[in-house]
């Protein structure tokens, strides 16, 4: 009879591998592959010198942008103190409504108009991502690409390509107070939204010329620690929705697993809603295997620009108002930059390059009963 060789992730674990293992006439399944579960993926950001990043200052704020609209004269007659409650309706009442009760953050489009001001985009050349495009240059512009600007990472690489960066940079909704990052800078965590990843065919993860990666959303929970962050040693099970799983080809060279481009779609539950989606196209892993058995590094691609926005377009009202955002110049903004994605009749790109950060914790991944991942993956087996 066959005994495996268990991991250190437990009886419970180990139960549920010999399950899976089992098959009818006592021979064991095919190892598994190796198994995580999703445990961060949203926008990376760069905090550089602010002299330089952001030498015209922030972007404005929603009531600063709506100061802009008046005359000196009405700015002068707001901003006394005995009209303090006339200006804040105003600004976060009148300017954030518009006609049928539409409101500037969850309609941004419909406030998305000519006299709009733009965000101040970040004016450094350094910025986080991945070079998605592969353009020789930016003065010649990749098949299926708009011309833009790329970013030099922090690290030295260069032709990162990055255009949802350049928008917010300077907004203080995402680069926050004197230091760390603002709470626009999430989509980070996915206990709500379990995501497995499996990588097949991994010979060595040192060199390696060709890999699968299966990206599939799960219908079951992930562990927790006491502050809510996933923990490893996980069993969930892949989804069956073909809308919520693809297959990633790669390679692995010097132990970095690096990705060809596929277009990868998750369920989002965007600010507590339901029903929403994750879209990321042209999707770009680039992530290397720790020695914890942790997957780890970055991912990138194209986020259609509603989507981009969709925390905004969930958040409503609120966004504008109690944040501070002016969420129709955030669009309008993001789609003067777009990048990717040209519309066939018009040539206007409807999606902006995204850089975010990746990290996967070791699970057992289930797929319609039969294991096809496991932590540190391919469980040994061995003759009693």
């Amino acid at each position: 009879m066959a005994r495996l060789k268990l991991s250190r992730y437990g009886a419970a674990a180990g139960g549920l591998v010999l399950l899976a293992f089992s098959a009818g006439a006592g021979q064991p399944r095919q190892n598994p592959d190796y198994g995580f579960v999703l445990a961060k993926m949203g926008v990376v950001f760069y905090r550089g010198d602010e002299k330089i990043d952001c030498p015209e200052g922030r972007s404005p704020s929603l009531r600063e942008a709506f100061l802009a609209t008046q005359t000196p004269a009405e700015q002068a007659r707001l901003l006394k103190a005995e009209n303090a409650a006339e200006l804040e309706h105003k600004y976060k009442e009148d300017y954030v409504y518009g006609p049928g009760g539409k409101d500037i953050c969850t309609n941004s489009e419909a406030f998305d108009t000519p006299d709009r001001g733009l965000q101040k985009t970040v004016q450094s050349k350094i910025g986080p991502g991945l070079d998605l495009d592969r353009a020789a240059s930016d003065d010649r512009p990749a098949p299926g690409a708009c011309a833009h600007k790329s970013f030099t990472s922090p690290t030295g690489e260069a032709g990162v390509d990055n255009q949802y960066f350049r928008a917010i940079a300077c907004n203080t909704f995402w680069r926050g107070a004197a230091t760390g990052v603002g709470d626009g800078a999430g989509e980070l965590y996915w206990t709500s939204d379990p995501v497995v990843v499996v990588v097949r065919g991994v010979d060595s993860w040192e060199n390696d010329p060709q890999v699968e990666v299966l990206i599939a959303a799960s219908p079951d929970k992930p562990p927790v620690d006491t502050t809510q962050a996933i923990t490893d040693g996980g069993s969930l099970n892949v989804t069956s929705n073909p809308r919520y799983r693809i297959v990633l080809t790669g390679r692995i060279e010097n132990g970095v697993l690096t990705t060809d481009p596929a277009n990868l779609v998750l369920p989002r539950s965007w600010v507590g809603a339901s029903g929403g989606e994750f879209i990321l196209n042209h999707a770009r892993l680039r992530v290397r295997l720790t020695p914890q058995g942790e997957l780890v590094g970055d991912a990138g691609g194209y986020r259609p620009i509603d989507n981009a926005l969709a925390v905004m377009h969930v958040g409503g009202p609120g966004v504008a108002s109690t944040a501070g955002v002016d969420c129709a110049s955030v669009r309008k903004t993001l789609r003067v930059l777009a990048d990717g994605d040209p519309d066939p009749k018009t040539g206007a790109c409807t999606s902006v390059s995204t850089g975010l950060d990746f990290a996967a914790k070791p699970a057992f991944v289930f797929d319609k009963g039969v294991l096809v991942g496991a932590p540190r993956g391919p469980i040994q087996q061995a003759q009693r």
